[in-house]
């Protein structure tokens, strides 16, 4: 398969997703100003355009490569549409958005500054919890296969920290869901799992190769 053809399937899925997402809120935004048309458009070639220019700029090796590229912008896609990206720039074209948001965290409307306080509230078996724990679990294994300079623990962690720092803050802006700085700590600490997840099974892997072609045997001296 030629690069060209393995590029266009990187893209494709991902390419389909914002398809159906775009028919899907089609009678949303039917009746919506231009502006606000304009500024999801804007959204949405943020978005396309960093997949199109890393696709470009890598080099898909294998087919291996391209599901592991193509799964991962499926995956940032959801994780942004469940976060609210594509409602931001509709937000914040709200006249005095930034004194709404302040006002909401004033008055604590769905917004959460105390750490530990979610497991006060929810067992550790609830979807709560368990939910928050998964959303970013799939980045601690991505990140690593995705990027060589992102092989490091701390690094990897401090990434998706970060990563879960602009997710509660987008929902801040935006309203669309409760910003909570639990979710921060329990996104982290589901990525740093799938960190580990990741080591592990390629721990599991060279094993096993190492055992199904074990080396020669020296031989022995007369």
């Amino acid at each position: 398969m030629g690069a060209f053809s393995k590029k266009l399937l990187v893209l494709l899925p991902v390419v389909v997703l914002g398809l159906f997402y775009v028919y899907d809120h089609a009678p949303v935004y039917r009746h919506t100003s231009g502006r606000r048309l304009l500024l999801l458009a804007l959204s949405f070639g943020l978005l396309y355009g960093w997949m199109v220019a890393e696709t470009l700029i890598a080099r898909q090796r294998t087919l291996g490569r391209v599901a592991i590229q193509a799964s991962y912008y499926v995956y940032v896609f959801m994780v942004l549409t469940l976060t609210g990206y594509f409602i931001l720039f509709r937000e914040i074209s709200v006249h005095d958005w930034w004194h709404h948001m302040l006002d909401r965290i004033h008055r604590h409307d769905h917004v959460n500054l105390t750490f530990l306080k979610i497991f006060r509230i929810y067992r550790i078996s609830d979807t709560q919890i368990l939910g928050n724990l998964a959303m970013l679990l799939p980045l601690g294994i991505y990140l690593p296969l995705r990027y060589r300079y992102l092989q490091n623990f701390f690094v990897v962690a401090f990434v998706c920290c970060l990563s879960s720092v602009l997710i509660e803050t987008l929902q801040l802006v935006t309203s669309y869901r409760s910003a909570d700085v639990d979710d921060v700590l329990l996104n982290t600490a589901g990525a740093c799992l799938g960190f580990w997840l990741l080591r592990g099974f390629q721990a599991l892997g060279r094993q096993l190769k190492a055992e199904d072609n074990p080396p020669p045997a020296r031989p022995r001296l007369a």
